[in-house]
């Protein structure tokens, strides 16, 4: 089992079931979590988890957000645009790193890249800090998350690591994709 049993005479929060689904995750995957082992984990019966999350997605999606609300604590300092944007991508290789699991199902959707959220909004304000046309800040964002997203899953499911050899294969590749898109943020300023 993922986690201790609780004591039933706590309160179920939503919280708590989302870091317990997370722990889940962690361990087992996204297709290792069922709403009956995450009951099991918490020590309630099935059907409570269901007053706080309508659904299997709907708990994956509150993971999700949960994992990158984590990142509330990112700041990039005031150095060069160029190294808050290299800094925010190694934060968020860390965070998406530190849970393989999740980020492999979470890249998958089409919706991986939450705007309302603390990623985002600071790799649009290291965007506008390197001087972009406010017009291709967003877009250039969209690109560069996609593009940061996709050299994670690989990362996460072994293909880097296949594709260009082991060792630090995956600290070498992410290091020259960091310095690729810099130089192309660059080339637009």
């Amino acid at each position: 089992m993922a986690g201790t049993t609780r004591p039933s005479d706590q309160r179920l929060t939503r919280d708590a079931i989302l870091q317990a689904a997370l722990r889940i995750v962690d361990s087992d995957g996204v297709h290792g979590l069922s709403m009956r082992k995450l009951a099991a984990d918490l020590g309630v019966n099935p059907m409570s988890i269901y007053h706080h999350v309508e659904n299997k997605a709907a708990l994956l999606d509150g993971v999700t957000r949960l994992v990158t609300d984590g990142a509330r604590h990112v700041t990039v300092g005031s150095g060069p645009w160029q190294e808050q944007l290299r800094q925010l991508a190694y934060e968020f290789r860390s965070l998406s790193l530190a849970h393989r699991n999740l980020i492999r199902y979470a890249f998958s959707g089409d919706d991986f890249i939450q705007r309302d959220g603390p990623m985002w909004q600071t790799l649009c304000s290291v965007l506008r800090g390197a001087g972009l046309p406010e017009t291709e800040v967003e877009r250039t964002g969209a690109v560069l998350a996609v593009l940061v997203g996709g050299l994670l899953h690989t990362e996460a499911n072994g293909t880097m690591g296949r594709l260009i050899g082991s060792g630090q294969a995956d600290d070498a590749g992410f290091a020259l994709a960091v310095e690729l898109l810099i130089d192309g943020v660059a080339a637009r300023v």
